[in-house]
């Protein structure tokens, strides 16, 4: 199993929605040349079945719309999983229903492997109740240049990597 995953959460079919695997989906064509350590993955829910996407993999990153009226639509907000303390504090529950620490702390009480670290690009949408396959105009302007930030994290994340097998 390669150990780096990113992973889009969304529904593909309400709009700005989706942003989660229509970047995934861009981030597998253009950085083919990280395929030896990274796998790509979409996940239509967010519920509690993300547990066995991330699953045994050491590092994640998550692509998923959000909703917070504070910016553009098109911003990235990045959080890591050191921000997880603040979320469970806030007591924050998502629009899929559970919240990214709770399944975590889940999968780790059923035994699975959860990843060590985690980032997540939240990307602030404008429409995600329109049933439609598109993006709204800022939300698709934004795909490159997320697909450039998940670059940066995986390039530190594989030269992590390399240095460690360099020293053995």
């Amino acid at each position: 199993m390669k150990k780096y995953l990113v992973i889009g959460i969304g529904n593909v079919v309400l709009s700005d929605d989706g942003i989660g695997p229509y970047v995934v989906r861009r981030a597998e064509e253009l950085l083919s040349n990280l395929k030896e350590y990274v796998d790509y993955k979409e996940n239509y829910s967010g519920g509690f079945d993300l547990i066995y996407d991330i699953a045994g993999y050491d590092k994640v990153l998550i692509v998923d719309s959000i909703l917070t009226g504070t910016c553009e639509p098109g911003i990235c907000i990045t959080c890591t999983s050191a921000d997880f303390d603040q979320l469970k504090s806030d007591r924050l529950i998502d629009s899929h229903g559970i919240n990214l620490p709770t399944i975590i702390e889940t999968g780790r009480r059923c035994g699975y492997k959860m990843p060590e670290e985690m980032v997540i690009f939240g990307i602030e949408s404008e429409d995600v109740t329109t049933f439609s396959e598109h993006l709204t105009e800022k939300v698709e302007a934004c795909i490159d240049d997320i697909v450039l930030r998940i670059e940066e994290t995986l390039s530190i994340w594989t030269e992590q990597k390399l240095s460690i097998l360099e020293s053995q």
